[in-house]
């Protein structure tokens, strides 16, 4: 059976009853998404990043992390969550908000040092002139090896590629939730509670374009280069990007934003 295509009918798929389901209902039916607010969870995270950065793409030297938890100094001062597909429990996919903590203007965020002077002029001038306290990045967005083979992107951290598909027969239905959508959820959630109005990242371009193929667009992106490689670097502001999926896919705002309960803040510097 042909996997299903989530460029399909703008997020719309038929059952085989011939009802018609929104992709906000799809995702939820097959996967949950968690902040994770206790150690425990905190460790599932961790649990997932060394299996991608340290087992299977080597980003990361295994041997430093004897507890099989893959961890570094950006997260003490780290928002984290993950997804739970649903009927296993499983944690399936996780990411990180690096925050600017206590001490916004001695705090550096990971990418910043290799990446911000690749960028425009004016993007570098947009990040100057936002309140770092405000700012944070998107970081350590991972796939579990299991949930990369069963979208065939062993490859690929993020299980992102330009030929992405997902399908599950669970209970004889098929599905497209797209993790990537349900991570952006995940991490809008985390900026809220934290006040952040800014996004920076640091990501493979095929995800960029999955996610532009959704509504999802940053307003800064800048040019391909190596890092743990080929990246792009981006930068955003929060209810640009949230306010341009709603005119865009605004099945796609249901899910990310949870029908507008989460709504980013609004920047500090109108």
């Amino acid at each position: 059976m042909p996997a299903y295509s989530p460029f399909h009918n703008d997020g719309q798929n038929q059952t085989a009853s011939g009802k018609t389901e929104n992709l906000s209902d799809i995702f939820k039916s097959f996967f949950e998404i968690e902040v994770a607010t206790t150690e425990e969870m905190v460790n599932k995270v961790f649990e997932v990043r060394f299996q991608v950065y340290c087992i299977d793409r080597a980003f990361e030297d295994p041997m430093q992390f004897p507890d099989k938890r893959e961890h570094d100094a950006y997260d003490l001062r780290s928002a984290h969550a993950l997804i739970r597909h649903r009927r296993s429990g499983d944690s399936v996919a996780v990411v990180r908000l690096v925050l600017a903590g206590d001490n916004p203007e001695q705090s550096d965020f990971p990418m910043e040092g290799p990446c911000i002077h690749r960028m425009s002029q004016q993007a570098q001038e947009t990040m100057a002139a936002t309140p770092r306290q405000h700012m944070a990045e998107i970081s350590r967005m991972a796939v579990s090896r299991e949930f990369r083979r069963r979208l065939n992107e062993q490859e690929s951290p993020t299980g992102v590629t330009d030929q992405t598909s997902y399908a599950d027969a669970e209970g004889g239905r098929r599905a497209m939730p797209y993790i990537s959508l349900g991570l952006f959820a995940a991490i809008l959630r985390m900026s809220v509670k934290h006040n952040v109005t800014h996004w920076m990242a640091v990501m493979e371009p095929a995800q960029l374009r999955l996610l532009k193929r959704f509504g999802v667009e940053f307003d800064h992106v800048g040019p391909v280069m190596e890092y743990h490689g080929l990246r792009r670097p981006a930068f955003t502001e929060a209810e640009s990007l949230i306010n341009g999926i709603l005119r865009r896919r605004p099945d796609v705002w249901k899910l990310i934003t949870e029908s507008g309960r989460y709504l980013p803040p609004k920047p500090v510097n109108r």
